[in-house]
């Protein structure tokens, strides 16, 4: 059921839920030391600005877009709008007046004045566009082609000026899926098994087509494919993983080069055999797709991983204190691996596994996850990968950033009785040691040496002079 509450209530409330989202970590007091230690030297990469996520199912004050300006998000994705509501019958005027187009412009709008970085999901192609498939998702007949490509021109024209200000377009949602036989679906669905590149080049011969048109609108738009699911990489000595030729599919025809950032997603389900119950060290799809970016010749695209979550198949509250753990590691892994972002899916629903930051219900209800990722993006939003810590047990990940005058690490540990280690500290520095969610923990120095004790939960340690 809806709650509804009355203006001046409500916004008693936004005040007192943003003081506690924003409430600040108390500052530890200042430790000496008497000895002159210095940090290994710091290199790598400039600055970055912010990785930090989510897509939502609505981008307004009834689903909390003011509390998520407030957690430190900088992108956000928003699977909305339908070309065949747009263009219900080919070759009439674009129906901008559609009801939920005019709701989807409202929400743009306050995007824009919140300065987030929207990436608007296109999807949704009219019956007339797709025969003799049925599937809105499904593969626009190429006869069709022009008419998307002047479609998404008009739409690039209209929303990529005040007041809108839209920077990101995807072009459809897990494309590499299967069709399918479903009129509504919100992925997919290219994704064709006889062909030995599963659709990938009839989706690529489609971008080459609609991108040009997309850039003569707007230059700087910036175009990404639709994120892929890419569950497995493609073997050829099993056909089970044909799926992941798609990406390669589009290499073939040449419509990666087009594209000015690579979208895919990364889930890992609570306890998947064979593997930490929080997932692998290493995401195989960055290095995968990079490669073969490289076979192909083309230039290193950036790469946003547009959805990514720890999945519950049953609602256990360990469960979600694992996503809390898990959110942590993916966002710094995301530094890590030099990617222009990550997106958590998704910030106000339930529907697929129960992945919400907050409670569906009630959007001032936090969950362990939304603490987590508020303080994550706290410390890292602006902050410079240096590398990993160095001289750590091999059982325990952790890395260095930088920011302003202040390094940070970040580590854990997937050993279930914890794993303990130093950290050399400068003297005369001051230093803060805080858990996942903001709440500090006790640590103290041996001499130049600070000890530690890596969980699995994921911990900070913040050092400045």
């Amino acid at each position: 059921m809806r709650h509804y509450i009355r203006p001046a209530l409500a916004l008693a409330l936004l005040v007192l839920l943003a003081a506690l989202f924003l409430a600040p970590v108390p500052a530890p007091a200042q430790v000496v030391r008497d000895k002159q230690i210095y940090l290994p030297q710091i290199v790598g990469g400039a600055p970055g600005s912010s990785v930090f996520g989510m897509e939502m199912y609505r981008l307004n004050a009834d689903r909390g877009i003011d509390l998520v300006k407030a957690s430190g998000t900088r992108w956000v994705r928003r699977n909305a709008l339908l070309w065949k509501v747009a263009e219900p019958n080919r070759g009439e005027p674009y129906n901008w007046n559609h009801s939920s187009i005019q709701e989807l412009e409202q929400e743009m709008i306050r995007a824009s004045e919140l300065k987030l970085n929207l990436v608007l999901i296109i999807h949704g192609s009219p019956a007339w566009a797709i025969t003799p498939h049925v599937a809105g998702c499904a593969p626009i007949n190429p006869r069709s082609y022009e008419d998307f490509a002047r479609f998404m021109a008009a739409l690039v024209a209209r929303y990529s000026q005040a007041p809108y200000n839209l920077r990101y377009i995807e072009l459809g949602n897990e494309p590499d899926a299967p069709v399918v036989a479903s009129e509504e679906q919100p992925y997919g669905c290219w994704g064709d098994t006889r062909d030995p590149y599963y659709g990938g080049r009839s989706y690529g011969e489609m971008l080459k087509l609609v991108v040009p048109a997309m850039k003569a609108a707007n230059p700087a738009i910036q175009i990404m494919n639709g994120g892929l699911l890419l569950d497995q990489p493609y073997d050829p000595a099993n056909a089970a993983t044909l799926q992941g030729r798609f990406f390669e599919g589009m290499l073939q025809v040449g419509a990666v080069s087009q594209l000015d950032i690579i979208s895919f997603h990364t889930y890992v389900f609570w306890y998947t055999p064979g593997q930490p119950r929080l997932g692998p060290r290493e995401d195989w799809r960055v290095a995968y797709l990079n490669n073969l970016m490289r076979a192909y010749g083309v230039a290193p695209k950036p790469l946003l991983r547009t959805e990514t979550a720890l999945l519950c198949t049953a609602v256990t509250a360990e469960c979600r204190w694992g996503q809390a753990d898990m959110l942590v590691r993916s966002f710094v892994r995301t530094m890590r691996d030099g990617l222009l972002g990550t997106l958590w899916y998704i910030y106000d629903q339930d529907g697929f596994h129960n992945t919400a930051l907050i409670e569906p219900s009630d959007i001032f209800v936090p969950r362990p996850a939304y603490f987590a990722y508020r303080h994550t993006g706290r410390l890292l939003s602006g902050a410079r990968y240096v590398g990993p810590i160095p001289n750590l047990p091999p059982t325990v990940e952790g890395y260095r950033f930088e920011r302003a005058e202040r390094v940070i690490y970040a580590f854990w540990t997937d050993e279930p009785d914890g794993v303990e280690f130093p950290i050399v500290m400068p003297k005369g520095a001051s230093f803060s040691c805080t858990k996942r969610d903001g709440g500090q923990f006790a640590c103290a120095t041996e001499a130049d040496k600070l000890w530690l004790k890596a969980i699995e939960s994921p911990a900070f340690v913040e050092v400045w002079q």
